[in-house]
């Protein structure tokens, strides 16, 4: 079976995270993360851990694990749907993001990269949740940021990004995957009512 291709179209691993479950409003949404393995994958193409880290983890056991992974997804989507929506996250979503965030500074650590200070979770410290943690920091840093305010969601498919177009025109989470569809069923409807 062919692995499937994870498409980063959030502008923001957080975004790309929450993506990994297609269409949350279906009786049976097609989750791309099944197996931690499939997390551990998805967190090394989208940058949130690197191959050997991923190589690292990847040996223990990753049931209890998947289901925090999973949880966090579920809460990030609650408080992103909300905010698109122009309505306050719920409490509870919040408060779990911020033990989230203290979990990752917990096993944070500084170093010095390129004549700069880095913070990052270290695989060490975080051994099986590096990527619930990494993640838990990316979604923080995003919603404390300016970046926020160019948060959409796809009308199509509802997947999250970051619209980072210079006058906030984007519509679709991709151009090939949604936008191309929609624009191909509003030319059938339009050349249809003018027959």
């Amino acid at each position: 079976m062919r692995s499937h291709q994870f498409q980063l179209v959030g502008g923001d691993a957080a975004l790309d995270f929450v993506n990994t479950l297609h269409d949350w409003t279906a009786e049976a949404p097609r989750d791309y993360l099944p197996t931690f393995d499939e997390a551990l994958r998805f967190a090394e193409a989208s940058g949130v851990v690197t191959s050997g880290e991923a190589k690292r983890v990847a040996t223990r056991s990753g049931v209890a694990e998947l289901r925090r992974v999973r949880e966090l997804r579920a809460r990030l989507e609650r408080t992103l749907r909300a905010i698109v929506a122009g309505r306050s996250p719920a409490t509870d979503d919040l408060e779990a993001l911020a033990r989230d965030a203290a979990d990752a500074a917990r096993a944070a650590r500084l170093r010095a990269e390129k004549g700069r200070m880095a913070r990052t979770v270290d695989p060490d410290v975080a051994g099986a949740a590096i990527v619930r943690l990494r993640i838990a920091d990316a979604a923080i840093a995003l919603l404390t940021s300016d970046r926020l305010a160019r948060l959409r969601a796809c009308p199509s498919c509802g997947w999250f990004f970051l619209d980072t177009t210079k006058n906030r025109s984007r519509r679709w989470c991709s151009m090939s995957m949604c936008g191309s569809a929609a624009k191909a069923r509003a030319y059938y409807w339009r050349s249809k009512s003018s027959r």
